[in-house]
C-alpha cells in the first residue's frame, strides 16, 4: 500500500538566512521549487550549466561530483555522477529539451538506480533587479515517482546545494 501526498503548498524553510526555499505541489504528476538568489540571471544560469561551476555545488552531504558532462543545446545530453562519503555512487541524465540562454531550460531527468522514472523538468531563471527566481517544476509520469522523489529527501538536499551555490554565485560575481 502506498501513500499518496495532497497537492499543497510546503513551506521548506532554509538553513541560509537568505533565501527561502518554497516547494509546491500544483498538481500530483508535479513538483515545484522555487529560490530566489542574490545574483543576476546570467550568472545564476552560467552555474546551473558549466561543469567548471556545476562540480562546485551539486551535491550535498560531502559528496563529490567526479562525472559532470554537458552539452548545452537541444537534443544535447547532461550526465552526472555524484560519490557520496560512503563509496555510494549515484548517476543522473537526460536530454536537453529547450535551452533559452539565462531564462528557461527543459530537459529530462533520469535517475539511473529508477530509469524507469523518467521526468520532464523546466527550470525558469527570472531577473528582478539584479536577483534571480529560480522556478523549476518538475513533472513526474506517475503521482508515485513524483512521491518517491518527495520521499528521497529532495528538499533537505536541494537546501543544501542551494546554500552552496549562493556561495559560489558570491565568489563569480
Amino acid at each position: 500500500m502506498s501513500t499518496t501526498l495532497t497537492p499543497s503548498s510546503l513551506a521548506i524553510e532554509s538553513p541560509s538566512p537568505k533565501n527561502e526555499l518554497k516547494l509546491t505541489l500544483p498538481s500530483d504528476l508535479e513538483i515545484v521549487v522555487t529560490r530566489e538568489f542574490n545574483a543576476p540571471n546570467r550568472l545564476v544560469f552560467a552555474a546551473w550549466t558549466q561543469p567548471e561551476h556545476i562540480r562546485r555545488w551539486w551535491g550535498c552531504n560531502g559528496s563529490t561530483l567526479p562525472v559532470c558532462e554537458v552539452d548545452l543545446q537541444v537534443g544535447g545530453a547532461w550526465r552526472y555522477v555524484l560519490h557520496d562519503p560512503t563509496g555510494g555512487e549515484h548517476g543522473f541524465h537526460g536530454v536537453y529539451r529547450e535551452v533559452e540562454p539565462t531564462t528557461r531550460l527543459v530537459h529530462t531527468l533520469v535517475y539511473e538506480p529508477m530509469a524507469e522514472y523518467e521526468a520532464l523538468v523546466t527550470v525558469l531563471f527570472e531577473e528582478h533587479d539584479g536577483k534571480t527566481t529560480l522556478i523549476e517544476t518538475t513533472l513526474h509520469q506517475s503521482t508515485e515517482a513524483r512521491d518517491a522523489h518527495l520521499k528521497s529527501g529532495m528538499a533537505d538536499g536541494l537546501n543544501q546545494v542551494f546554500a552552496y551555490l549562493d556561495e559560489l554565485l558570491e565568489q563569480i560575481a
